[in-house]
């Protein structure tokens, strides 16, 4: 019996991971994330320019350069758009039927999704985030801080394992999500809601209720997990908390409407 459920894990894990390979969408949302990724580059490129032609007086009140602003949540939501389209392209093409008669276990299916979704978000995460963070660093070189956030390239590394990990969870979230709204459009719209959108509506707000807000979005649990500095509320651990939080909720209610709702 075991080594049935065995079989029929990996043989859903090898079908899912094809389906998502042989998605059109999945490339293009990797392209998309190529392109977040280059125009992340130019717009530090940019900052980096000004910075140069600025005054020391001026230089001293610099943003920082910092790619999980600009960049990441861009790379964030092209990423996750692939694990939402794991589970929505299949009740847009009502293939879905088929899956569940091929693996009845909703759980062991869904879980099976679960698992390519994870895996899709940390190997693209690791990749975007490494060429955005490497793209910093060669524009960034050996100026000083505020613009530069690490003055030596292992002072980065924490961020950028962070980064990673934080685009795998928006991944998984979007998986979570897609499974409750079975519509591709609907899982989009929360997907960018919670990386695109919420980060710059918090900025409107009081600064006490900024803080309360930007600190539980997924942009901002990086910098918190990586311990660097930043304006948010939470410690590592706190920040790590929400981070799994996101996992469970996400995950269970998709776990609930999977099981329980006709397709």
């Amino acid at each position: 019996m075991s080594d049935l459920l065995d079989r029929t894990w990996r043989d859903a894990v090898a079908a899912e991971w094809m389906k998502v390979r042989s998605l059109r969408s999945t490339w293009a949302f990797l392209a998309g994330g190529v392109a977040a990724t280059a125009l992340g580059a130019l717009i530090l490129f940019m900052l980096v320019s000004a910075y140069d032609a600025a005054t020391p007086a001026e230089r001293a009140n610099y943003e920082t350069a910092d790619p999980t602003v600009v960049t990441m949540p861009f790379v964030m939501f092209f990423v996750g758009a692939i694990g939402a389209m794991s589970v929505t392209s299949e009740y847009a093409t009502r293939s879905i039927g088929p899956a569940m008669l091929a693996v009845p276990q909703r759980r062991l299916l869904l879980g099976a999704k679960a698992t390519v979704a994870g895996l899709v978000g940390l190997g693209c995460g690791a990749l975007f985030t490494l060429l955005a963070f490497a793209d910093a660093r060669l524009m960034l070189g050996d100026r000083p801080k505020p613009i530069n956030p690490w003055p030596q390239w292992t002072d980065a590394i924490p961020t950028v394992l962070c980064a990673t990990l934080i685009v795998m969870v928006t991944c998984l979230v979007a998986m979570g999500v897609g499974a409750v709204v079975r519509s591709t459009a609907a899982a989009l719209t929360v997907v960018g809601a919670l990386v695109l959108v919420a980060p710059i509506f918090a900025h409107f707000l009081p600064t006490v209720w900024q803080l309360r807000l930007a600190s539980v979005l997924l942009p901002n649990l990086t910098p918190q997990l990586a311990g660097s500095d930043h304006p948010y509320l939470f410690s590592q651990g706190g920040a790590a908390a929400v981070t799994a939080g996101y996992v469970l909720l996400a995950l269970t209610a998709g776990a609930i409407s999977f099981a329980r709702r006709d397709t």
